[in-house]
């Protein structure tokens, strides 16, 4: 199971080799939930699981699906449409303040339609710049510029470029865009097809895909705001699994925030280390001596001007399930190879 979009640094990759060590805990957390990758790749859900993001799209997508997934579905289901796709942006940037204010309530069951069309351009945006919770939308009056100012130029095909050099072409191609792949989300082809529709065509898939995401997230609580905010873990004590993914060091400017973000979660994670906790980074980002350090990637990673060839790492802390050291070897020998 996974998220119906694509989401920059998911750790599906490493899914398996985290629940082997975090074994069957009876709570798990999430700080920094994004894609969801690492929860909907468990094994067995926690009797208490606890997800959180401060992008409060990502909270509010996450709420809904849990609610009312066939809505979500529905407002998904829409043409990939150039102006609209920057029409789109610009309505939901409007209405952080009300979602991030409505996701305090815990109950809250999430807008539908923010989470639809949020989705729909998720899978249509090519890079950075789709509803960046944090930061301003671009001057778009600007003479010249006009709609290209919201953002990335994306992939239209291999085939010609024609109108992509006016800058935002959304992406109407199936690689690798999340639930777009199916060719259902966003519809290219017939507009205004409703729910009913989706039910009785290939569009099901969609239908059938968020409705299983509904039922493992029945019972998962979804938070939005600062990361500390799900960390009580009174109920699971010890055999409590944590799960942090921070921004890392490299890319922070990506991010919007500021070492601090790294410096607290390193603490906290040392603080608090008879927890089962894995933390994320590129090798070097943390000295954590007593904890399991496991690369896995090269992290050949450029954007923008910002290169790295740093490995991705994994602390696991103390407290987290031995792992046969044959099997670990192989797989830091696959990040060499």
């Amino acid at each position: 199971m996974k998220a119906p979009f694509q989401w920059f640094g998911g750790k599906r990759t490493i899914a398996d080799d985290v629940w082997r060590r975090f074994g069957s805990p009876k709570q798990y957390i999430e700080p920094f939930c994004g894609s969801a990758a690492i929860l909907l790749a468990a094994p067995k859900p926690a009797s208490l699981e606890v997800v959180c993001d401060a992008n409060g799209f990502l909270a509010n997508f996450w709420r809904a699906v849990k609610y009312q997934p066939e809505r979500v579905v529905e407002w998904a289901d829409y043409p990939v449409s150039h102006i609209d796709l920057g029409a789109r942006h610009k309505w939901l940037m409007d209405r952080r303040e009300t979602i991030g204010a409505a996701l305090q309530d815990a109950e809250w069951p999430g807008d539908a339609q923010v989470a639809g069309w949020w989705l729909w351009g998720q899978c249509a945006w090519i890079g950075s710049g789709w509803c960046d919770w944090d930061r301003q939308i671009p001057h778009v009056t600007s003479a010249g510029q006009g709609i290209q100012a919201l953002g990335q130029i994306p992939h239209v095909g291999n085939a010609g470029r024609g109108i992509q050099a006016l800058g935002q072409i959304p992406h109407v191609t199936s690689a690798g865009q999340g639930i777009q792949a199916l060719g259902q989300i966003p519809h290219v082809g017939n507009a205004g097809r409703g729910i009913d529709d989706l039910l009785t065509s290939g569009g099901r898939t969609a239908w059938v895909w968020l409705r299983k995401l509904a039922d493992r997230l029945e019972r998962v609580r979804v938070i939005h705001g600062d990361w500390k905010r799900c960390l009580n873990h009174h109920y699971g004590a010890n055999n409590t699994a944590v799960f942090l993914d921070p921004p890392y060091r490299a890319y922070e400017k990506l991010y919007g925030c500021n070492r601090a973000v790294a410096d607290d979660v390193c603490d906290w994670a040392r603080k608090n280390q008879h927890l089962k906790i894995a933390l994320c980074g590129h090798a070097g980002d943390y000295d954590l001596p007593e904890w399991s350090a496991v690369p896995w990637s090269r992290g050949r990673l450029t954007y923008g001007s910002k290169k790295t060839t740093d490995a991705e790492c994994v602390w696991y802390s103390p407290a987290c399930e031995r792992v046969d050291i044959e099997a670990q070897d192989h797989q830091q020998e696959l990040v060499t190879a």
